[in-house]
């Protein structure tokens, strides 16, 4: 009669065992994922850090020709706030505004919306140059874009773009970029949804990159870096 309640006991031993253990192998396993990703976004900062600084010191070693480069085009992905500055010709000043925008890496493309009825978009109906800020902000990392390392956002640099904006007159195509930026945006329809919203899109012939450090490298789309 001893034998099954041996089994009985070893049975139970493991049952226990295994509740025990099975939180504990969980944490572990948590915990090494957490640190490959952490081991990733670092890689992926060093390298860019290592990339603009190895420009700044000899940018004639490492020509920068379109499409933009690399670190342009890893910063505009996981942005999504700019400064977008405009000219008032009859004014004769500048108008500033501060704008959602979407980066379309496939089209080498950003698209910002904008209501009809206001300052910017009766200024862009009559001129087009306009200038980008865009600014890294780690403080915003809350809005993230999964765990890819290069969607996160640092903190450490800004870019000024120079380009020509223009209004989307074709509809099939406004309503085709405005999907794009909407699902990048996805909680601010009311600036992006309604008959009364333009779609833009910006072309960048000129980007100025500074990191945390002040090293600055100019780019533009004919020369490259300098």
């Amino acid at each position: 009669m001893s034998k099954p309640n041996n089994n009985a006991l070893l049975i139970n031993t493991a049952i226990t065992t295994t509740f025990f253990l099975a939180p504990i192998l969980y944490y572990i396993h948590k915990q090494k994922r957490l640190n490959q990703k952490q081991q990733q976004y670092d890689k992926e900062r060093e390298t860019e850090r290592a990339f603009l600084y190895n420009l700044t010191k000899n940018p004639s070693s490492q020509p920068l020709r379109p499409p933009l480069p690399e670190i342009v085009r890893n910063v505009l992905v996981r942005c999504r706030f700019a400064y977008l500055s405009t000219m008032d010709v009859d004014a004769n000043s500048s108008h500033l505004s501060l704008m959602r925008f979407t980066y379309l890496p496939e089209e080498e493309m950003i698209v910002m919306s904008t209501n009809k009825y206001t300052k910017k978009y009766e200024m862009l109906e009559k001129q087009s140059g306009v200038a980008l800020l865009i600014h890294d902000f780690s403080e915003a990392s809350a809005e993230g874009r999964g765990g890819d390392a290069k969607n996160h956002l640092t903190g450490e640099y800004s870019i000024t773009l120079n380009g020509t904006c223009s209004v989307i007159k074709d509809v099939a195509l406004a309503e085709k970029y405005r999907a794009a930026h909407l699902k990048n945006n996805p909680d601010y329809p009311q600036f992006i949804v309604g008959n009364d919203i333009a779609m833009l899109r910006v072309d960048v012939a000129m980007a100025r990159i500074c990191n945390i450090n002040d090293q600055v490298i100019k780019w533009n789309v004919s020369e490259g870096s300098s």
